[in-house]
């Protein structure tokens, strides 16, 4: 199709930025792979096949692991670290020679059948982060599948200076060897926000936008492109006036983005000198060591389910206490807050039971509204010896550094009485088995269900922190699930009610003399941070790649001028109305 007009199409914003420059129609899918039987005499050789090239990749990983430890984010270290943890996993090493010798069939079928296997289990799964994640198996498979059976295609390392990368999905490793200087921005049809795709372009400053018709550009004579990260649009064939537009703005961001990387060792304090202090939100342990680059303050959220993810069972207590150990040693005295198994059927982990509590979690997806079923400290007081593991291991490994628990989805104050309850058993017993143990550890509990928001007075007597998980409060007080389309419009983290209830949580918090940190997209939302100071709000705790904006964005106000905001901003009755006035108020 012949078109000369410019084209603006609209799809899902990813990672901000311009990028201008032409289309390049990239492709990583592999054709399907018939089945092709082996003998059992060829078993031993292909057996071998697929040692070799499962040894090729894990080099080229370790490769790029290297160059990014020299001169990369820390995001895409910790990535490529789960990639080699997944390739020394009993499913791609044992697993994979077991399926060989069983099935008598050559390793490409085995390996696109278990894509597909991986594909069907995560496609019921209602969490978008454990849907994304399952490319990262798709793209260790790949790896693997290209040392097996060659495929001629374009690499992206190969593309021209100011690429617009055109395709239908992009894996982990594409962005992580996709240059920055060459591509000017990533355009696909499939992807979400909490992608490794999506990390990797955000953290290496590459814009990109998903949801976008990749079909439909096909047919269009493209002579040029402009992708605005930020709003999530594709302009196609622009006019001068427009590119003259975009080429100023791109401009702009340059200049940012060379000002934020320059502040990231200043601290995150107001003009008139109040400190508000940054924490990194962690999945992967192996991040801690990365920490210092960011200027975090410390941990102060550790998503530990994360720990068993894509294996067979739940982390063993020694297994526990040598990886929180190695935490907390590595942060040098800085904190480090453990978010005990936020588990249920809304994010299970890809399990292959092996014991009946494992069992239970694999089946529990089949609950009709997970969301408000057994998760998270319900789902731990149910199955106590899975708790006890993981409390003792805590325990344990608290004299390392200073360590302190956080119980998610808290809905009534009889669940921390039950955790203390708990604690103070273990405690005894260990002591009766001569482990050294420090002074008690410190108990906070996560507020985000509107019971525990109403109720945060009483918590706030019975526990040591409070912490508000904004994600989760605003889709339970809104009734809004953040990953349905269907709701998208009502899901607002600047609704009126979202702001009360923050300004109530703070209220209580102080006058039990209790410390309140804030996690959630909103405390990365320029926008936002401002009204959160005014609310009272003095520590926030944010993906690590945040935090240079969020000190930059700390630093341009002042504390009277962040509670005039937050005052105003309380006065709206309506969520477009509030978001209206922080467009217009928060500009800096």
């Amino acid at each position: 199709m012949s078109h000369t007009e410019e084209v603006v199409l609209r799809g899902l914003p990813i990672s901000k930025g311009i990028g201008i420059g032409l289309p390049v129609f990239f492709s990583s899918h592999e054709e399907d792979v018939q089945e092709l039987p082996i003998s059992k005499k060829e078993i031993d050789e292909e057996i071998y096949r697929y040692r070799n090239a499962l040894d090729l990749s894990r080099k080229d990983v370790e490769r790029l692991q290297r160059m990014s430890l020299r001169d990369g984010p820390p995001e895409i270290v910790a990535i490529l670290g789960t990639h080699l943890e997944m390739m020394q996993d009993p499913l791609m090493t044992t697993g994979i020679e077991d399926k060989i010798r069983g099935m008598q069939q050559k390793t490409e079928t085995i390996f696109c059948s278990l894509i597909e296997e991986y594909k069907q289990r995560f496609s019921i799964l209602q969490d978008a982060y454990f849907q994304d994640r399952v490319r990262d198996v798709v793209d260790v498979s790949r790896r693997i599948l290209s040392y097996l059976r060659p495929v001629g295609r374009v690499r992206i390392t190969e593309v021209p200076h100011n690429s617009i990368v055109l395709a239908h999905e992009l894996v982990p490793s594409e962005t992580i060897e996709a240059n920055a200087i060459l591509v000017g921005a990533f355009v696909t049809s499939a992807g979400g926000i909490t992608s490794h795709a999506a990390i990797i372009a955000r953290a290496k400053g590459i814009p990109y936008v998903a949801n976008v018709d990749i079909k439909l550009l096909k047919r269009i004579e493209i002579r040029g492109a402009i992708v605005d990260g930020s709003q999530g649009l594709v302009i196609v064939n622009p006019s001068r006036a427009t590119l003259k537009r975009y080429q100023e703005v791109r401009r702009g961001y340059l200049q940012n983005d060379r000002k934020l990387k320059n502040s990231s060792h200043l601290r995150g304090e107001t003009v008139d000198g109040y400190e508000i202090r940054i924490f990194a939100n962690l999945e992967n342990p192996k991040e801690v060591e990365l920490l210092r680059k960011s200027g975090a303050a410390g941990v102060g959220l550790f998503r530990s389910e994360y720990l068993f993810l894509f294996r067979k069972r739940f982390p063993t207590e020694e297994e526990q206490f040598e990886i929180y150990k190695k935490m907390a040693r590595s942060l040098r005295g800085k904190p480090l807050v453990i978010r005990v198994f936020d588990i249920g059927g809304d994010k299970k982990a890809d399990f292959m039971p092996e014991d009946r509590d494992a069992q239970y979690f694999f089946n529990i997806g089949s609950e009709l509204n997970p969301a408000l079923g057994c998760r998270a400290i319900r789902f731990l007081l149910r199955y106590p010896e899975i708790f006890k593991a993981q409390l003792r291991a805590i325990l344990r490994a608290s004299r390392f550094g200073d360590i302190q628990i956080l119980i998610p989805m808290v809905s009534d104050i009889s669940e921390i009485l039950a955790v203390r309850a708990i604690i103070k058993t273990l405690r005894e017993d260990l002591c009766k088995e001569g482990i050294k143990l420090t002074k008690e550890v410190p108990l906070g509990c996560m507020i985000e269900v509107p019971s525990s928001a109403l109720m945060c007075d009483a918590l706030a007597r019975e526990i040591d922190f409070l912490s508000i998980g904004t994600n989760d409060l605003v889709q339970y007080v809104l009734a809004a699930d953040r990953s349905n389309p269907n709701t998208a419009d009502l899901y607002f983290s600047t609704h009126p009610s979202i702001l009360r209830l923050i300004r109530m949580i703070v209220s209580s918090a102080n006058q039990a003399q209790k410390p309140v940190l804030l996690c959630g997209e909103c405390a990365a939302d320029p926008a936002m941070i401002p009204i959160l100071i005014g609310l009272g709000i003095r520590e926030l705790s944010v993906s690590a790649r945040h935090i240079p904006l969020v000190k930059h964005t700390i630093r341009k106000w002042r504390i009277l001028e962040a509670c005039r905001l937050a005052e105003g901003a309380l006065e709206y009755g309506s969520a477009k109305e509030l978001k209206a006035y922080l467009s217009t108020e928060t500009v800096r």
